[in-house]
């Protein structure tokens, strides 16, 4: 299963975790698994090519293992859009396959 983990403040979005495989079908084949890599790397390239975030203020972690850790030291209104957009993506694919996915908040 795959576990998408919102950071947020009670002001604004901080950034995510994907961690997991959705195990939907098999490796190359997981259209769960790329529409949430999609997502999020769509995610980590507008936070600066959209929103305008320096590179060096993006945090990320990505492996093998299926997780992909991202937060941002700065923000601004089009980095809650860029988030947002992300968590819209997660939702809608969550109503067809919520047995491959979970969505949780963690506060930071």
């Amino acid at each position: 299963m795959i576990t998408v983990t919102i950071y947020k403040t009670k002001e604004e979005i901080k950034g995510f975790m994907v961690e997991g495989h959705s195990d939907y079908a098999e490796e190359g084949f997981d259209i769960v698994c790329a529409s949430v890599s999609i997502l999020s790397y769509t995610a980590l390239n507008s936070l600066n090519m959209v929103a305008g975030i320096s590179p060096e203020s993006i945090e990320y972690r990505v492996d093998d293992s299926g997780l992909m850790n991202l937060r941002t030291l700065e923000n601004n209104y089009k980095t809650d859009l860029v988030y947002r957009n992300f968590m819209v993506g997660i939702e809608l694919l969550l109503e067809d396959y919520s047995e491959y996915i979970t969505l949780k908040f963690e506060e930071v």
